[in-house]
C-alpha cells in the first residue's frame, strides 16, 4: 500500500538526533502509539516522553500551517510556543493520568506568518507504558473556526435582516442603522463606510461610517468607491496600514491589535436599476484569513445594507405620492405595487441563470402587496446548484421580510452544506427565532449537472414534479416532513433522485395549482399534465406556457416557480 507523505517523513527522520533515540530502541508501547497516528485518517498527534517530541498524522499536518514539516521530531512548546500559555495546564492534567476535552476553544496563533483567530475541538488522552507510567499525550483534533466563524457570521446577518422597517423614508437612518450592526462585528469587519449617489447627480455622498479616527471618513478610498458605483464591480485594496494609519483594528478582534491593511468596495446595487445606488467600504481582519467563505459574507451583508437602502427610498417614494395625489386609494395602490415588484425584485435578486434554469414570480392577483413566496438558485463551488422554493406563511411587508430572511439564511446554509437535509434543520433552529417564520414551507435540493441527480428534502411544501422525456411523471413526496419550526430537534428526510437526460424539474409554490372550490391533488395533476405537454419547450418558454395555462383564472396567492431541464 502506497505510504502518506508522513509515513514517509516519519521513516526518513533520523529520531538518534532527537529526544526519543533510534527507532530500535522505542519501546513497544511507542511503536503502537505512532503506528496508530500515521495509519489513522483523523487529525491526531502524539505528544511523547517528557520532552512532548511531536509525531503526527497527515490529517494534522494542516492545523500546523508553515511550521509543517520541520515540526516533526520537534518539542511541542517550541512548536506550539504561541499557544503553549493556553494549552499547558491541559498537557500537565494528562501527564497527571487525567483525560481533558476542550469544544471550540479560541486560540490565538501565527502558524501562516500572522496573528489569526482560530478555534479547536480537541482531546488530549494519556499514553501508558505497562505498569502504568504515562509516557506521552495523544492529541485528536479538529478544527472548528471555519463553523465557528459561519455561525457568528450567521448572526450578523440575521441581525441586519430583522432590522426595523424605515418609517421615515430616510436613506441616511437606513444606512446607520445598518452599520450599527457591523460595528457590533468588527472582529469580522472593523470598520465601514457607506457612499450613496445623490439624487439628480453623479456626486457620492457619505452617509454613514464606523471604527474610524476623525477625519478620516472623508479619505478612504473615494477613487476606488466612484469605480466600484460606475462599473458595479467589487474593488479589493491593499496597503491601507501606509495610508491610513488610524485604520487600527484596536479592539476589533479577540486576537488583540492589528493594522487594518486590506477592504473591499462592494457596489450597492438594487435589481431592476441599471448602475447602483452606492458603494459599502468594509475592512477585514487582519487576524482572519481571507478566503471564499470570508468573501461570501462581506457581499451578503452588502445585500442587506442595500435591502434596506431600497426599503427607504420605497417609503420615501410612498410619503411624496401620499403628498401629490388627492386621490388616496388609487395612490395608496399604485405604491404598494412598485413596493411590492421593487422588494421582490431585490430579495429574488438578478434573473441570470444558470442554463437549464428558468423561474417566474407573480403577486396575487387584487392583492397588490408584497408576497412571501421566493425562488433561489446558488451557484455552488463544486459545480453542483442548490435550488430552493418557499413559502412563507401571510403576506403583506410582514411576509416579504420574513421571507428575505429565510431566503438570505438558506442560500448562506447552502454554500457551507451540500444536505438539503442538513439545511432545513439549521432553517428550523434559525425559524424559531424569526417572528412569523414558523410553518414557512420550504424545498430545498441540490441539482449535480455532471452526475443527473438531485438530493432533496421538503419542509411540509408542495412536492416538487419531475417530467421524463417520454412525457411520464412522477411528483416528490419520499422525504417530506413538517413545515418550519413546527417540532423541536426534528430529523429532515432527504432522498435521492436520477434526472434522466431531458426529463424537466419544477419547484412552485401551492398559488400555482390551489384553487377555491377545489382539491389540491386536482391542481397538482393540472401542473403536472402542462409540464409533460410542453416539455419539448425550453426552459424559459415552458414558463411562459405554464403561466398562461394555469394562472389565466387569477390565482388568489403569490406564484414563485423554478424549472430546470437536465441536459
Amino acid at each position: 500500500m502506497p505510504r502518506t507523505e508522513l509515513q514517509r517523513l516519519v521513516l526518513g527522520t533520523d529520531w538518534s538526533q532527537t529526544p526519543l533515540g533510534p527507532t530500535t530502541q522505542w519501546s513497544p508501547t511507542l511503536l503502537t502509539a505512532v503506528s496508530t497516528v500515521l495509519n489513522s485518517r483523523f487529525p491526531m498527534l502524539l505528544m511523547w516522553g517528557p520532552e512532548l517530541v511531536m509525531i503526527y498524522n497527515d490529517g494534522y499536518a494542516p492545523t500546523l500551517g508553515a511550521r509543517h514539516p520541520a515540526a516533526l521530531g520537534r518539542r511541542v512548546p517550541d512548536i506550539w510556543s504561541d499557544v503553549w500559555p493556553d494549552i499547558a495546564g491541559l498537557v500537565e492534567d494528562v501527564l497527571a493520568g487525567g483525560v481533558t476535552f476542550a469544544e471550540d476553544l479560541p486560540l490565538v496563533m501565527t502558524r501562516h506568518g500572522f496573528t489569526e483567530e482560530t478555534a479547536f475541538t480537541f482531546s488530549y488522552s494519556p499514553v501508558m507504558e505497562p505498569g502504568g507510567r504515562v509516557a506521552g499525550v495523544l492529541n485528536t483534533v479538529v478544527e472548528t473556526t471555519p463553523r465557528v466563524l459561519a455561525a457568528r457570521r450567521m448572526g450578523v446577518l440575521q441581525r441586519l435582516g430583522s432590522l426595523p422597517r424605515s418609517v421615515h423614508g430616510s436613506t441616511a437612518q437606513a444606512c446607520v442603522a445598518a452599520l450599527g450592526v457591523l460595528a457590533d462585528a468588527r472582529a469580522d469587519c472593523p470598520f465601514g463606510v457607506v457612499y450613496l449617489v445623490e439624487d439628480g447627480s453623479a456626486e457620492l455622498q457619505l452617509v454613514a461610517s464606523y471604527g474610524l479616527g476623525a477625519g478620516a471618513p472623508e479619505r478612504v478610498l473615494p477613487d476606488e468607491v466612484r469605480e466600484a458605483v460606475a462599473t458595479g464591480a467589487v474593488m479589493t485594496t491593499t496597503g491601507l496600514s501606509a495610508q491610513l494609519p488610524e485604520l487600527s483594528g484596536d479592539g476589533a478582534s479577540p486576537a488583540g491589535k492589528g493594522d487594518v491593511d486590506t477592504a473591499f468596495v462592494l457596489p450597492l446595487t438594487v435589481a431592476g436599476l441599471s448602475s447602483p445606488v452606492g458603494a459599502l467600504v468594509l475592512g477585514t481582519s487582519p487576524h482572519l484569513r481571507l478566503d471564499e467563505e470570508y468573501r461570501v459574507f462581506l457581499a451578503l451583508a452588502a445585500g442587506q445594507v442595500a435591502a434596506a437602502v431600497t426599503d427607504a427610498q420605497a417609503v420615501e417614494r410612498e410619503r411624496r405620492r401620499a403628498e401629490e395625489r388627492a386621490e388616496l386609494d388609487r395612490a395608496r395602490a399604485q405604491f404598494f405595487t412598485e413596493v411590492a415588484v421593487t422588494l421582490q425584485r431585490a430579495v429574488l435578486g438578478p434573473t441570470v441563470l444558470p442554463a437549464g434554469f428558468a423561474v417566474h414570480y407573480e403577486p396575487a392577483t387584487g392583492t397588490l402587496e408584497v408576497g412571501g413566496d421566493w425562488y433561489d438558485v446558488v451557484d455552488l463551488p463544486d459545480g453542483t446548484y442548490g435550488v430552493v422554493v418557499g413559502d412563507v406563511v401571510g403576506r403583506g411587508l410582514p411576509a416579504a421580510a420574513v421571507m428575505g430572511q429565510l431566503r438570505s439564511a438558506g442560500r448562506a446554509l447552502l454554500l457551507e452544506s451540500r444536505s438539503p437535509a442538513h439545511v432545513l434543520s439549521a432553517l428550523d433552529r434559525f425559524a424559531a427565532l424569526v417572528p412569523g417564520a414558523v410553518c414557512s414551507t420550504v424545498f430545498c435540493a441540490i441539482v449535480d449537472p455532471a452526475t443527473g441527480t438531485l438530493r432533496y428534502s421538503s419542509a411540509g411544501h408542495v412536492p416538487a414534479i419531475v417530467v421524463e422525456a417520454d412525457g411520464t411523471f412522477r411528483f416528490l413526496t419520499e422525504a417530506g416532513s413538517l413545515p418550519l419550526a413546527v417540532l423541536d430537534d426534528l430529523d429532515r428526510p432527504e432522498a435521492d433522485v436520477l434526472l434522466q437526460p431531458g426529463s424537466t424539474l419544477l419547484l412552485y409554490t401551492d398559488g400555482l395549482v390551489e384553487r377555491r372550490d377545489e382539491d389540491l391533488d386536482v391542481g397538482m395533476a393540472r401542473a403536472a399534465a402542462a409540464l409533460a405537454e410542453g416539455r419539448h419547450l425550453a426552459p424559459a418558454q415552458l414558463v411562459g406556457m405554464l403561466t398562461n395555462q394555469l394562472l389565466d383564472d387569477a390565482p388568489d396567492d403569490d406564484v414563485a416557480l423554478l424549472l430546470y431541464r437536465c441536459g
